[in-house]
């Protein structure tokens, strides 16, 4: 595998993380019955959350969110904010799916 293409998994690995991180704080939300999260991309996120999003950060491999221990500050929120902003809507598009039919 290609180095290129190596990192891009990484970095679609790395969104994941960080959507299923915004859902245990509360800031998206996740279908219980299709996984889909949503609820993003409407709002700035509150200077709170950041504080603690870059306290977690800092609590290393042992915080809620170890596999952002080794990665730039920068480079976290940037991955935070990328993941809010890709999962917006407001609901699953699934369940939608299914009380339109």
């Amino acid at each position: 595998m290609g180095r290129m293409k190596e990192m891009m998994l990484e970095r679609e690995g790395n969104l994941a993380l960080a959507a299923d991180y915004l859902v245990q704080k509360g800031v998206l939300e996740k279908c219980e019955h299709h996984g889909e999260i949503f609820g993003g991309g409407y709002w700035d996120l509150e200077p709170e959350f950041w504080r603690n999003g870059m306290a977690d950060r800092n609590r290393g491999a042992s915080g809620p969110v170890p596999w952002a221990a080794e990665m730039e500050a920068r480079e976290y929120t940037d991955l935070l904010k990328e993941a809010y902003e890709d999962h917006s809507g407001d609901g699953c598009g699934y369940c939608a799916k299914n009380m339109a039919d």
